[in-house]
């Protein structure tokens, strides 16, 4: 299905939380296992229709979204997030959708990545087929994919994230020919992202077809015993589920449905806080569902202040940082995370009151640290030239 033949409804609704508007259904092999399924509702203010979505780990409480999706002048909202006082699942939305950047023919695809790039999937029916890029200077970059190998248009992408097969590496998906590809990437100092040639890729036509978000289900779910990834299946209007496997890819023979008689099933997100599952809609309401019941995720970085300051020097560095993180005495757990996301460094000291870093020989780019002391934790972006 063209995504150019979509019925883009203009209905704005307020955003409570609905369980009766749609159709859409949880199958019973989730249910029994314990998960279930919450309609959102609409976005007050976010022209429709939608596009990807995503949240920061250091900004749980704003919810990133396409609007306009697929059109030249679309754009990308910031939308902040009513969550439950006890459980922190999103039950609503606080306010209207405010205008956060340019977005044009935005897609299925949305993430900010560790140098504060948001990287949206720009989709036109066999022709843009490129990566946007919103740079942390906020200026924009697109770049075309097809010249690479990459059959147009594409529709998403996700990053593998640690402890999955291919942790690290840029899985995107090409909604018309429903294939999804491992893209090699390198980011320089300001952020930016250059992309390379497919090195693998895995047809979805039939178990997939149409693909739009991708995300990867938290490990040690219910009803997961294997790195297992979600998928948005706008053509074929369900939500389904395969095993991991080389690079980050889809088993095909594993795949499952998990949410059916779905219309348009666009964005794919795991909330960092609670581990639920967040897909947008194109058409059908344009609305906002949340399925609830994985896991929370392991190794994401958040951003709540310690009770001393974490400050570093020099920063930029050619290798060595000097981070004084206070708390004396205090046993600190530090994780360092690569332009891409990836775990590369983990360790545990005694504060002394300041800490020195070495990542002599690690690749130029921008890295993320964070120090966890009594359960609080901050983390700290670093350039390393």
């Amino acid at each position: 299905m063209d995504h150019s033949l979509r019925i883009c409804s203009c209905t704005l609704a307020v955003a409570l939380l609905s369980t009766t508007l749609t159709a859409q259904t949880l199958t019973t092999e989730f249910v029994n296992a314990g998960y279930s399924l919450a309609d959102l509702g609409s976005i007050t203010g976010l022209p429709t229709p939608y596009g990807g979505l995503t949240i920061k780990s250091d900004e749980p409480n704003t919810l990133y979204i396409g609007g306009l999706a697929n059109a030249a002048d679309g754009a990308i909202y910031a939308v902040p997030l009513v969550r439950d006082g006890l459980t922190h699942q999103i039950t609503g939305f606080a306010g209207p959708a405010v205008l956060y950047s340019t977005g044009p023919n935005n897609d299925g695809g949305l993430t900010f990545t560790p140098s504060g790039t948001l990287l949206f999937t720009q989709y036109t029916p066999f022709s843009l087929n490129s990566m946007g890029q919103i740079l942390p200077d906020n200026s924009y970059v697109t770049t075309q994919l097809t010249a690479l190998g990459v059959s147009p248009s594409i529709g998403s992408h996700a990053f593998v994230p640690s402890g999955y097969p291919g942790a690290g590496n840029l899985i995107v998906a090409s909604y018309n020919a429903s294939i999804a590809y491992r893209i090699p990437f390198t980011v320089d100092g300001t952020g930016l992202h250059t992309f390379s040639a497919p090195t693998n890729s895995v047809n979805v036509l039939g178990t997939a077809t149409g693909p739009e978000g991708i995300a990867y289900v938290p490990l040690g779910s219910a009803g997961f015993p294997v790195p297992s990834m979600v998928v948005s299946a706008y053509g074929m209007n369900k939500v389904v589920v395969f095993d991991v496997g080389a690079d980050g890819l889809p088993i095909t023979t594993t795949v499952r449905d998990m949410v059916i008689d779905l219309v348009g099933a666009e964005g794919a997100w795991i909330d960092p806080l609670t581990g639920d599952f967040l897909f947008s809609t194109f058409g059908g309401s344009n609305r906002v569902i949340r399925v609830s019941g994985f896991e929370v995720p392991n190794a994401v970085p958040s951003s709540v202040p310690m009770d001393r300051g974490l400050d570093v020097f020099p920063n930029p560095s050619t290798g060595v940082f000097q981070f004084a993180v206070g708390a004396p005495g205090s046993r600190m757990h530090l994780e360092v995370f690569d332009p891409i996301g990836a775990v590369v460094s983990s360790r545990e000291f005694i504060s002394n009151g300041s800490y020195t870093l070495d990542l002599t020989g690690q690749a130029p780019g921008i890295y993320a640290v964070q120090i966890r002391c009594n359960g609080n934790d901050r983390t700290q972006r670093i350039v390393l030239e």
